[in-house]
């Protein structure tokens, strides 16, 4: 039975359930908290009964103005059930919406079942990719044995990487066509979810685009950026653990301006939240901030094991507690961090990396030594997280080392056993 597609419904449905829960609900607790607070100075003259009149008053139109959201909410949703609203990836906005809501709360739209929880897939044009041997022929027609697999980062989604495309005149995956034998795969999932189960799920899916693939595949090449550098490593880490194959056949995994030690601003994040609750009349801002999603929470020092987060809230706990995960014997590991400012030394990339990551954590050095022993590093001056994305540096690098993996394969095939 198809899965009937996400509608603009839907959407409206969820922002009212927010709007909810977390501005109703934050202002509701702030203003009891000042209330409180207030009224302890006149129980002593008039009792508790101007508190109590207040209270009720207050109960009443806080659980109105809830009431009209809840009603709405539902309303709303009972239209999309029935097919009204267009479905909101019809258009590219529409999808990138998607993407970043499902990198927020991506976790709890896969608990309520929501339609607009995404499912890892193959991406072609915008749209999942069956991979049936038969569509997935079809869709990489004359394609050969090298695949080279992109993976997005935290709300972002496979059509990130066509970043800047007019004034680069180009992507990371025409250039990979232009250029090489390769064949560039795109990829989506939701990166709300822990970074260990898209690993999972990138480890069944790399494995089935093996089977159904229009040839023989020699060579798997994986390219992630932020948070799809570290889905990279999990699902080569849960492969080897499971003892899939398809992990054997990777020689190269590129790792963009990817939080390896984990990400500045999800530790500020959680030391805010912390901060946040002393105060009864600061505590509701601080449920805002615990509602971020299991995929952010990973970020704050690069989890990519389920061992490193289950049984632990995370929400609750600073979590230094890594556990290393073996990168792959056979394969080369290259890290690539970018900056704000032209050097390493500039005040702006001291204090904030490329915005987001700083270059410690992108180049994968920690507090105890390499993350990953032997990676090989690259440096981008003067560009922020999201120029990785297309950036003619990075574009020339990738050329080159699949091209590098091209001329492998030719001397081992030409070799006598």
């Amino acid at each position: 039975m198809p899965v009937e597609p996400a509608r603009t419904t839907d959407v409206a449905a969820l922002a009212l359930d927010h709007l909810d829960r977390l501005v109703v609900g934050t202002v509701r607790d702030v203003h009891r908290a000042v209330a409180s607070r207030a009224f302890g100075a006149t129980r002593m003259v008039g009792g508790r009964l101007p508190e109590s009149v207040h209270d009720a008053v207050a109960t009443s139109l806080y659980g109105a103005a809830s009431g009209v959201l809840r009603i709405g909410s539902a309303s709303v949703r009972a239209l999309g059930a029935r097919g009204v609203g267009a479905p909101v990836e019809q258009s590219r906005l529409g999808r990138s919406v998607v993407a970043a809501v499902n990198g927020l709360i991506g976790d709890e739209l896969r608990m309520l079942d929501d339609p607009q929880a995404i499912v890892m897939a193959v991406r072609v044009e915008g749209a999942d990719l069956p991979l049936t041997r038969w569509q997935v022929g079809d869709a990489f027609r004359g394609a050969g044995g090298h695949l080279v697999v992109f993976l997005h980062g935290l709300c972002e989604n496979d059509e990130s990487w066509q970043l800047a495309e007019r004034q680069r005149g180009t992507t990371y995956a025409r250039r990979i066509v232009e250029d090489t034998d390769a064949t560039p795969v795109m990829v989506r999932y939701n990166t709300g979810l822990h970074v260990s189960e898209n690993g999972k799920h990138l480890d069944a899916l790399i494995g089935q685009l093996v089977q159904s693939w229009p040839t023989r595949v020699t060579r798997i090449t994986l390219v992630g950026h932020s948070m799809g550098g570290l889905v990279a490593r999990s699902a080569t880490n849960h492969a080897t653990a499971e003892g899939s194959t398809w992990q054997h056949l990777v020689r190269d995994v590129v790792c963009l301006g990817t939080p390896h030690g984990g990400a500045n601003l999800e530790k500020v994040a959680h030391l805010g939240s912390r901060a946040l609750r002393f105060w009864p009349e600061s505590r509701p801002f601080s449920t805002i901030l615990d509602t971020r999603s299991a995929g952010i929470v990973d970020l704050r020092h690069g989890y990519i094991s389920a061992d490193e987060w289950e049984g632990q809230d995370l929400t609750a706990r600073w979590g230094l507690d890594r556990i290393a995960a073996a990168p792959l014997p056979h394969a080369e590991y290259h890290f690539v961090a970018s900056t704000l400012g032209a050097s390493q030394k500039h005040p702006l990339s001291s204090v904030l990396g490329d915005l987001l990551v700083h270059f410690s954590s992108a180049t994968g050095v920690g507090r105890s030594g390499p993350i990953v022993d032997g990676a090989r590093f690259e440096y981008v001056p003067s560009a922020h997280h999201f120029a990785l994305l297309n950036h003619p540096s990075v574009a020339d690098w990738l050329v080159r080392w699949i091209r590098a993996d091209q001329r492998q394969d030719r001397v081992l095939v030409a070799s006598p056993r």
